[in-house]
C-alpha cells in the first residue's frame, strides 16, 4: 500500500471528475477505461524522472538524485533492496512534503520494497510496470 499525504484536488482533477461523470452518462460501460486518473499519470511521470535520475544517471537530472539510504547495522528482511532506496529529505511543512523530492522519494522507496521494477533496463518496461503497479495500488 502506498502511503502518501492527502492531496487537495487541484482544478484539473475537478475537471476530470466532471468529465468522467459526463462520460458515464453517455457510455457507462466504457467510461471507466477511457480516462486514466491525472494523479496516476503525474505519479508515472515523476517515477520516470526518478528512474532516469537514479538508474540511468542522466547528467541533466543530477540535482534530483537523492543520496542512497544508509545500510542498516543488522540484517533485515528488505536488506537486499537497501542499495536502491534513497534518503527522503526532511519536510518541515506540508507544502514541502508534497513537493517533488519528498513525494517521489517516498514513492520510489515503496516501489523498491514491493517490486523489482527499478532493475529493468528499458524505460518503456519501467513505465508500463509502474503504471500497472500504481493501478493495482489504487484498486486495493
Amino acid at each position: 500500500m502506498v502511503l502518501l499525504p492527502p492531496v487537495i484536488p487541484p482544478p484539473l482533477d475537478r475537471v476530470q471528475a466532471r468529465a468522467q461523470r459526463l462520460a458515464r452518462l453517455k457510455a457507462p460501460e466504457a467510461a471507466a477505461q477511457i480516462i486514466q486518473p491525472l494523479q496516476q499519470r503525474r505519479d508515472v511521470a515523476g517515477m520516470c524522472v526518478m528512474y532516469k535520475a537514479h538508474r540511468m544517471q542522466l547528467l541533466q537530472l543530477a540535482e534530483l538524485r537523492l543520496n542512497p539510504r544508509a545500510r542498516p547495522s543488522h540484517s533485515t528482511i528488505a536488506a537486499h533492496n537497501i542499495d536502491h532506496q534513497v534518503t527522503v529529505p526532511f519536510a518541515r511543512t506540508e507544502h514541502y512534503l508534497c513537493s517533488f523530492l519528498p513525494r517521489y522519494g517516498r514513492l520510489w522507496n515503496t516501489l523498491v520494497r514491493q517490486t523489482d521494477l527499478h532493475l529493468t533496463t528499458s524505460m518503456h518496461a519501467f513505465k508500463s510496470g509502474v503504471n500497472g503497479w500504481l493501478q493495482a495500488e489504487l484498486t486495493q
